[in-house]
């Protein structure tokens, strides 16, 4: 493997993707971390907020990191980053300033890649840039889907919406608290635990501490308003 300079991804090869689909598999995730630093962010804590100028790009190695925005004195959350997604691309790229709020969900770890050093290693003819691209599109098709589920349905829906597009493969738990939907839904918590009560009286889901087991797929999809899909 070409030796990568320190918090440069020009150098690292790339393969398989993980997280929202677009992002880096463990491989090129470890072979970033070898090259550049990590930070460790304590759940709650902010990674950069709305407004601020970027002078690095993330890449969540460990745990759960959100994009999100305070509205009338409350964090609404846009979108969930899992391993091998990447943050702060965009502002990157455009050179302005950060879009949203990006905070850590769970305790995490992100790689810390220099914004200038990304932005050299965006030569469209390496895997870096093409995977980089791919990634960039299926976290706007994300948003798209996550600004559905709020939009569209009544709470029942939108939670088995939300529930359904957090599975990965065959997965049957779902590691998110019910602050956590509430946030994600811009709804109050104690309306989502009622709703989930109700999802567990029809024998659809099990609530747990800071999970929700998946009982049924097939329930949770007709629940969602759709037919069951890969996550990618």
């Amino acid at each position: 493997m070409a030796v990568v300079p320190s918090r440069s991804a020009r150098d690292v090869p790339l393969g398989g993707r993980s997280g929202t689909g677009g992002g880096f598999g463990r491989a090129e995730v470890d072979a970033l971390a070898r090259h550049c630093p990590e930070r460790n962010v304590d759940a709650g804590q902010c990674l950069f907020q709305e407004g601020t100028a970027l002078t690095d790009v993330y890449v969540v190695r460990r745990g759960v990191v959100g994009l999100g925005r305070r509205a009338q004195g409350r964090r609404i959350t846009f979108l969930l980053l899992h391993p091998g997604d990447i943050v702060g691309d965009v502002a990157a790229l455009l050179g302005g300033v950060a879009l949203f709020d990006a905070f850590a969900v769970t305790e995490a770890k992100v790689v810390v890649v220099l914004a200038a050093g990304f932005l050299e290693a965006l030569d469209l003819r390496s895997p870096f840039s093409r995977q980089w691209a791919v990634g960039l599109g299926e976290r706007v098709s994300a948003l798209q889907g996550r600004l559905e589920e709020v939009l569209g349905g009544d709470l029942r829906s939108q939670i088995a919406s939300l529930l359904h597009h957090q599975l990965d493969g065959g997965a049957r738990v779902v590691s998110l608290t019910q602050q956590t939907i509430a946030d994600l839904l811009g709804v109050p918590r104690t309306s989502v635990t009622r709703t989930l009560r109700g999802l567990q009286r029809q024998g659809i889901v099990d609530v747990g501490y800071g999970h929700i087991a998946i009982r049924d797929h097939a329930a949770l999809a007709a629940a969602a308003g759709r037919a069951r899909r890969a996550i990618a």
